[in-house]
């Protein structure tokens, strides 16, 4: 297997996520008010966790000789990728910064809802967990040097 192609695919793929609530499938816009629904603020932190994501799997390419980089970064990002479900799906714990939970709008005509954007993002999310997976066993079976 090439080296670090897991943790290359789980690279792109965060750009991937990152790149989904604003432009791949958007989340719905403003109300007449200004104020936002919770589907935005549940895609701001789905880019977040992307961005999280993002730097953590860079730095287990480039610090890919330190094996207890690749476990713990493995294991970082496999909690991110689950929390990219958690987070719209109002099952985090967490609040936005207007102090409510989490979620995505009620009516099912709304953009989050047409646009599939949380299902897009949780699928994403499970490729990049499971390529961690994939790492963290490849990582334990791969013999010293």
């Amino acid at each position: 297997m090439k080296k670090n192609i897991l943790e290359k695919l789980a690279l792109i793929l965060s750009v991937v996520l990152f790149l989904v609530p604003k432009y791949v499938a958007p989340v719905c816009g403003p109300k007449e008010d200004g104020s936002h629904m919770a589907c935005y603020f549940s895609g701001n932190a789905v880019m977040k966790l992307a961005a999280a994501i993002f730097i953590i799997t860079l730095l287990m390419i480039l610090l890919s000789k330190i094996k207890i980089v690749k476990i713990i970064g493995a294991i970082a990002t496999i909690v991110l990728s689950a929390y990219v479900y958690l987070i719209p799906h109002g099952m985090s714990g967490l609040q936005n910064e207007m102090g409510k939970p989490f979620g995505v709008c009620k009516i099912d005509t709304m953009h989050c809802h047409v646009h599939h954007t949380f299902e897009i993002a949780t699928g994403i999310a499970v490729v990049i967990g499971l390529l961690m997976v994939f790492s963290l066993i490849s990582t334990f079976l791969k013999k010293e040097d």
